[in-house]
């Protein structure tokens, strides 16, 4: 009996996690038809890239190929703490346990609804960033599709239990309202959007407040004196909060960073950068940043590998130098489509570069600036565009 209840109970989760697919693709269909800028193979492509992404989900969860990381347990677990407690968050890392929450109660706790999900809104923010590129200026779509197809890291955390898909959506749409506004396209309408996605990534990623804030100020501010004068005032109220101030204003000295650091390396020492590099002054974290931005984009590198468990993030960091190569081509040749897709990204960068830890944190937090960055290729190689023709 117990033995007919446990595969019943597998053959319901099959068939509910079938149906949940198979919904989650209609809704990506419906939304690809509503895209007007993308062509027939585009619209394919991600189809098609959605059903390789729901592969990895699969094997996820049936093999240990694709193991699940730390803090997808972590995850998990508060969200199973929030359906005894009935406490959601609404802040902070646990925010995506409140998510997870939500959809398993939906689902009825199916194993594949969370990993199908992340991939579809990843998908979709992939369509979003794709959509900002006009036509003429898609000239080497294969290019940039085939970086997609062989970048490791996003088949290793999307389709997981964790964070980057949501985050990485709500980032592509940070720069979408921005650049509309920019483009003088219903101010109003995207200023609000643009308020409330760069809410949500505060949200979900604390430590990105002050790069949100400064972009959103610079964004809003090149349109209207009232936008910059809301944002400051907004900006006030911010600094008054005493979790703001705890979060932020209390830890902006070289003492947090040291604390911070050295835990990190005493937590994780496996995978933590061996070289544990603190600026102790102002000097020296300008001294340095290009150091710990450089080893932030490329780590980890050959020396740091303990394990042959960790040639994933290798394989992962030397694709980074070969794209990063390309990026500076790109520039010194002047076939940069837009500067908004590496001031953007960039300014990320910079800054959570100096407070990475270790090289497994530096490969997955740096995926979403990539992945903005990797726009870039699609003026590269087989039709140069010249500076006069865009």
């Amino acid at each position: 009996m117990l033995i007919d209840y446990i595969n019943h109970l597998a053959l319901f989760q099959y068939i509910c996690g079938l149906l949940i697919w198979f919904f989650l693709l209609f809704l990506l269909e419906q939304y690809l038809a509503s895209s007007k800028n993308l062509s027939y193979f585009e619209k394919k492509y991600f189809l098609g890239y959605f059903v390789i992404l729901s592969l990895f989900a699969i094997v996820r969860i049936y093999t240990n190929y694709l193991p699940y990381t730390l803090d997808t347990k972590t995850y998990l677990s508060v969200a199973e703490s929030i359906s005894q407690k009935n406490e959601f968050y609404f802040f902070g890392a646990f925010l995506y346990s409140s998510f997870i929450y939500i959809i398993q109660a939906i689902t009825f706790n199916n194993h594949y609804a969370i990993l199908f999900i992340n991939n579809f809104i990843f998908i979709i923010a992939l369509i979003d960033l794709l959509g900002m590129i006009p036509n003429k200026q898609k000239k080497s779509l294969w290019l940039w599709s085939l970086f997609l197809f062989l970048y490791p890291s996003i088949y290793w955390f999307i389709p997981n239990v964790l964070r980057e898909a949501v985050f990485f959506l709500c980032l592509v749409r940070v720069l979408k309202h921005s650049i509309l506004i920019k483009n003088s396209r219903l101010i109003s309408y995207n200023s609000i959007l643009l308020v409330i996605f760069s809410i949500l990534c505060v949200a979900l990623r604390p430590q990105v407040l002050p790069m949100i804030y400064l972009w959103v100020t610079f964004m809003l501010f090149k349109k209207s004196i009232f936008n910059l004068i809301f944002v400051l005032l907004f900006g006030l109220v911010l600094l008054s909060n005493d979790f703001i101030t705890s979060e932020y204003l209390n830890k902006v000295s070289f003492e947090y960073l040291e604390a911070k650091k050295t835990e990190g390396a005493t937590n994780v020492p496996t995978i933590a950068f061996q070289e544990n590099i603190i600026p102790t002054s102002f000097s020296e974290l300008v001294s340095l940043s290009p150091y710990l931005v450089f080893r932030f984009l490329f780590a980890p590198f050959p020396w740091e590998l303990s394990n042959l468990k960790y040639l994933f993030a290798f394989l992962d960091s030397t694709i980074m130098l070969l794209l990063f190569i390309t990026f500076a081509w790109i520039v010194v040749k002047g076939y940069v489509h837009s500067w908004d897709f590496i001031i953007f990204p960039f300014m990320f960068i910079v800054v959570l570069g100096i407070f990475e830890i270790a090289f497994t944190g530096a490969v997955r937090h740096r995926m979403p600036y990539v992945l903005i960055m990797s726009t870039l290729l699609l003026n590269l190689p087989t039709s140069f565009v010249r500076k006069g023709n865009y």
